[in-house]
């Protein structure tokens, strides 16, 4: 292995790895939307760096922290590993090669893209690495109901004094990006709220919230559809 690639190789085991930096090498989407049925689904990568880079892409489970040798996943990236010159794109062919109808709700996966500086000096060992990371949604084709009702059946409540109750009762996942809750004239509010998952509920801490309240308070809600574009959404409480 040449010595550029070992930097390479050392940067993913997260040694002086950089967390959501900017620029440098830019996917053409914020999220990734995998009919199970396809047979692959292509991705867009650009170098918007002013000089190479060396870059790694794969895909894991959830966890940030697994190295792409140690990813157990029903995917394939390709290339997994390519040189992009300043201005260059280049294409990623995602593969799935599970079971199309073994759930009948949405899975989460990301994909990882990683880029390192070629050093010219190869005594160094380690370079500074820029890593992007986003969701790819896996969608099976049995699954009811449609993608972008989801977010309209949530159902809100509120626990107590500070938290609300969130349930989505639909196949799909939900990303929230705010919650605001109305009542009396006053807004409560979380600016970081849990992705939902199908067929799951979870809690939102408001900052301030106060009890029940009367009927009419009201929850706003953002959430971001297949295209990462922010929709704004309105529901009331669910009775206690």
């Amino acid at each position: 292995m040449s010595s550029a690639w070992m930097r390479l190789a050392l940067a993913i085991l997260g040694v002086g790895l950089a967390w959501g930096a900017r620029g440098e090498i830019v996917i053409d989407r914020t999220r990734i939307i995998y009919p199970a049925t396809s047979e692959q689904v292509t991705v867009n990568l650009t170098n918007e760096a002013d000089s190479p880079r060396l870059v790694q892409v794969w895909i894991d489970a959830g966890d940030p922290r697994a190295r792409p040798e140690d990813s157990d996943v029903p995917f394939t990236v390709t290339p997994p590993i390519l040189r992009m010159d300043a201005g260059q794109g280049q294409a990623l062919r995602v593969a799935y090669h599970g079971a199309a109808a073994q759930s009948d709700v949405e899975q989460v996966y990301w994909l990882n893209v990683l880029g390192i500086r070629p050093a010219a000096d190869t005594s160094h060992a380690l370079q500074l690495a820029f890593r992007s990371r986003i969701k790819l949604f896996l969608r099976p084709p049995l699954s009811p109901g449609r993608a972008e009702a989801a977010a309209q059946g949530l159902q809100w409540r509120v626990l107590k004094d500070v938290t609300l109750q969130v349930q989505n009762p639909s196949a799909y996942h939900v990303s929230l990006a705010s919650v605001v809750l109305g009542i009396e004239g006053r807004q409560y509010r979380n600016d970081d709220p849990p992705m939902l998952a199908p067929r799951s509920s979870a809690i939102v801490t408001l900052h301030g919230a106060p009890g029940s309240g009367p009927g009419e308070a009201r929850v706003h809600f953002t959430t971001l559809d297949d295209h990462g574009h922010a929709r704004n959404h309105e529901a009331p409480l669910s009775p206690q």
